[in-house]
């Protein structure tokens, strides 16, 4: 399986979904119920919803999602990957400090 497009919303992902199932092109949503939970910060084959299609499929997928991606941006065909400004990565990275206050640590016991 090859790593075809991650959808930044719940209703982007079932738009696609649908698109693929009208072609009859198999696919697969990494973290599809999993991913849902929304536990924190969004992390890469943690918790981030991922479109998968096997190798023989990926071109004819990637060209039946491109049509309603292309505002996204595309290359040769192909759906690129979102670029981050300087921006969005300080402020993925102000989330992640800023979560880590709910991560559990060690329990200390008060001693009698």
């Amino acid at each position: 399986m090859r790593k075809l497009y991650v959808p930044k919303s719940e209703s982007e992902l079932i738009v696609l979904k649908s698109l693929l199932d009208s072609e009859g092109i198999n696919y697969f949503v990494h973290n599809d119920y999993f991913g849902s939970l929304e536990v924190g910060p969004s992390i890469d084959y943690y918790n981030t919803k991922t479109i998968m299609v096997a190798e023989d499929q990926y071109d004819w997928a990637a060209k039946v999602l491109s049509s309603f991606v292309t505002n996204k941006g595309t290359k040769k065909g192909r759906i690129s990957q979102p670029r981050y400004t300087l921006l969005d990565k300080i402020r993925m990275t102000l989330e992640a400090f800023s979560f880590a206050w709910f991560m559990p640590g060690r329990m200390r016991r008060k001693k009698k």
